[in-house]
C-alpha cells in the first residue's frame, strides 16, 4: 500500500454493518419486544400456486410452510386469521432460477457513483434484454486487483414479475421486497441490500411517521455525538482553566522572584556595610585613644580619616617620640612621617605630619573577677550611719 492509494470508504455500508453488529448483541427476546416486525413471510411461486415460508426470526433455519391456492381469493385471509403473527410480518416475493437470472460483471471504478444508471445504459451488452424489458438491480461486491469493481447483476422480465405481483394483489398481499433466491448465496453478508420491486408497487410510507422516524434518528445521533464530544470538551475547558491559572502563578512567581532578588541584594549590601563597620573602629574611640596617648604639651591642627588610614598634623616639643608612642597602641600600625619635621619659630615646637593605619584592637578576655562582678550585682557594706547604697 503506497501513499497514493485511495481509501474507499462507503459510509452507508459502514452504518449498515455497524447496526447489524449491534443488533446481534441484543437478546432475541428484547429484540422481538422492541421490533414492530414479527418475522418474514416469503412467497415463492409453485406451479400456479404459492408456497409460504414463515420465518419468525431472521436467523431461523427451518421455517413454517404452507401452500396457498391462488384460485381462492380469501385463502390468504383465512390463513392470516389462523396465524396472528402474519399481521406484523414483512411480505417478501422470492423468485427462483426460472423467473430471474444473475450475472457477475466488471466495471471501471468511476462507474460506482452512478452504478444503476451505467448498468441501465449498457444492459443490452450484458443480457439479451433491453433496460425497458426487465427489472434489474446492480449490487457492488467490491474492488478487484486491477482497480475495477465487481458487480452482481440480478434481473427478471417485467411481464413475469408483474404477473406474479398481480396474483399477490388479488390475494390481498402487498410485498415490500422482491429478491432472487440464488443471489442470496452469491452476495456476501456485507453487500448492499437490493430490491427488484418496482416503484409503483412499493407501499407509500406515512409522511408523518417518516418525519418522526428521521427526527428520532437525528436526536439519537445528536445524543451520541454529545456523549462522545461533551467529555472531551469539558476536559478541554478544564485544561484551558489550568493553563490560565498556571500563567497567573507564573506571573506572580516572577514578581516574587524579582522581589527576592532585590531583598538578597539589599541584604548583601547591608551585610557589606556591617562588615566594613565591624572592621573599622569607631571614630570616637580613635579620638579617645589619641587624646590618651598625646601629652598636654602636644596638640593637633589637622585630622583626616579615610579608608582605615589616619593622617594627623600638629605640634609637639618632641615629635620624633610620637612614632613609638603611637605604635604602642593597639589601634595604630604602620606609623610614619609623611613630611620632614620643621620647627615653629613662634612656639618653638616641632611641626609634624604622621600617617598610620587604623584597626580595632583585639578584644581582651575578661578576668574571672570581672566575669563574677558582671554576673552578680555589687553590694557595698553598710555605712556607719546605717545607710546602704547599691
Amino acid at each position: 500500500m503506497s501513499l497514493q492509494t485511495t481509501i474507499d470508504f462507503d459510509l452507508k455500508r459502514f452504518f449498515h454493518w455497524w447496526g447489524r453488529e449491534l443488533a446481534f448483541l441484543v437478546p432475541n427476546r428484547l429484540k422481538s419486544s422492541l421490533s414492530d416486525s414479527s418475522g418474514a413471510i416469503v412467497f415463492s411461486a409453485a406451479d400456479a400456486d404459492f408456497q409460504i415460508n414463515f420465518y419468525r426470526q431472521a436467523e431461523q433455519q427451518t421455517p413454517m410452510t404452507w401452500r396457498l391456492d391462488s384460485n381462492i381469493a380469501d385463502s390468504y385471509q383465512t390463513l392470516k386469521a389462523q396465524n396472528p403473527d402474519f399481521e406484523k410480518a414483512e411480505s417478501i416475493l422470492r423468485l427462483d432460477n426460472t423467473q430471474a437470472l444473475k450475472k457477475t460483471i466488471y466495471l471501471p471504478a468511476a462507474a460506482q457513483e452512478n452504478l444503476q444508471q451505467v448498468v441501465g445504459f449498457e444492459l443490452d451488452r450484458y443480457t439479451p434484454f433491453k433496460a425497458e424489458q426487465v427489472y434489474f438491480a446492480a449490487i457492488p461486491l467490491g474492488k478487484t486487483e486491477h482497480g475495477q469493481i465487481e458487480v452482481l447483476l440480478v434481473f427478471t422480465p417485467k411481464t413475469l414479475l408483474d404477473e406474479q405481483l398481480g396474483k399477490l394483489q388479488t390475494l390481498g398481499i402487498q410485498p415490500v421486497l422482491v429478491d432472487f433466491c440464488q443471489a442470496c448465496t452469491a452476495c456476501p453478508a456485507n453487500a448492499p441490500a437490493y430490491n427488484l420491486l418496482p416503484e409503483r408497487y412499493r407501499p407509500r410510507g406515512d409522511a408523518l411517521g417518516q418525519a418522526v422516524h428521521w427526527l428520532l434518528n437525528g436526536i439519537l445521533l445528536l445524543l451520541t455525538l454529545a456523549v462522545l464530544i461533551w467529555p472531551v470538551w469539558q476536559e478541554g475547558r478544564a485544561v484551558d482553566v489550568l493553563k490560565n491559572q498556571i500563567k497567573t502563578l507564573e506571573k506572580e512567581t516572577r514578581v516574587i522572584e524579582e522581589q527576592q532578588h532585590e531583598t538578597d541584594a539589599l541584604r548583601q549590601q547591608t551585610q557589606r556595610l556591617i562588615d566594613i563597620k565591624a572592621q573599622s573602629p569607631a571614630l570616637v574611640a580613635v579620638l579617645n585613644e589619641l587624646s590618651i596617648l598625646l601629652k598636654d604639651d602636644s596638640w593637633l591642627t589637622h585630622f583626616q580619616f579615610a579608608d582605615k588610614r589616619l593622617q594627623i598634623q600638629g605640634q609637639s616639643p618632641a615629635a620624633s617620640s610620637l612614632i613609638g608612642l603611637l605604635e604602642s597602641s593597639g589601634f595604630f600600625s604602620n606609623v610614619s612621617f609623611v613630611s620632614p619635621l620643621t620647627q615653629d619659630k613662634a612656639t618653638g615646637r616641632e611641626r609634624f605630619q604622621i600617617s598610620m593605619d587604623v584597626s580595632p584592637p583585639p578584644a581582651e578576655p575578661k578576668s574571672d573577677t570581672e566575669a563574677t562582678t558582671s554576673n552578680h550585682p555589687s553590694v557595698t557594706e553598710p555605712a556607719e550611719n546605717g545607710d546602704s547604697t547599691q
